[in-house]
């Protein structure tokens, strides 16, 4: 019986050597090669940025808006009305197809938020800048004919 004991004793040992050996960590070093590495090296690409689709509807050119509007405001967190429009239109939208609301208070304080919209097709691109920050959306054309309810500036510059 004390055989058969030390007999199970011996091959669990064995067993507990034979599984940390496999858990053991292997040289890390990489082992020279006779040529150059095989494996490709990845290099990051940018992304390309959206562009003006001309013709295209306000869906198609939203990305680009968006992408106009998020560059003005890394430039100019506090941009003016007319520095959002001029925005827009050095990025080729049409100047006559835009409505913006004013930058002040009737007291002369900045306003809390600026809303731009251009008017493609039968539906608006509509942005609002607020805190520094962009959000826009898509909207069908208002009974009106143009985007914005309310006052807006007479953009004439």
């Amino acid at each position: 019986m004390r055989i058969e004991v030390v007999r199970a004793s011996v091959v669990a040992v064995l067993g507990m050597v034979l599984l940390v050996a496999g858990c053991a960590p292997t040289d890390a070093r990489p082992s020279p090669t006779d040529g150059p590495s095989a494996e490709p090296t990845v290099s990051a690409t940018p992304e390309p940025h959206p562009e003006l689709i001309e013709g295209g509807t306000a869906g198609q050119n939203r990305p680009y808006f968006e992408f106009l509007l998020t560059g003005m405001l890394e430039r100019n967190p506090e941009p003016s009305s007319q520095t959002v429009v001029n925005s827009l239109v050095n990025g080729g939208f049409d100047k006559a197809s835009m409505q913006v609301t004013v930058d002040t208070t009737p007291v002369g304080q900045r306003a809390d938020s600026i809303l731009v919209s251009v008017l493609i097709g039968d539906q608006c691109l509509i942005g609002q800048i607020i805190d520094a920050g962009l959000t826009s959306q898509l909207t069908d054309v208002l009974g009106t004919g143009r985007c914005l309810i309310g006052e807006t500036l007479s953009i004439d510059w």
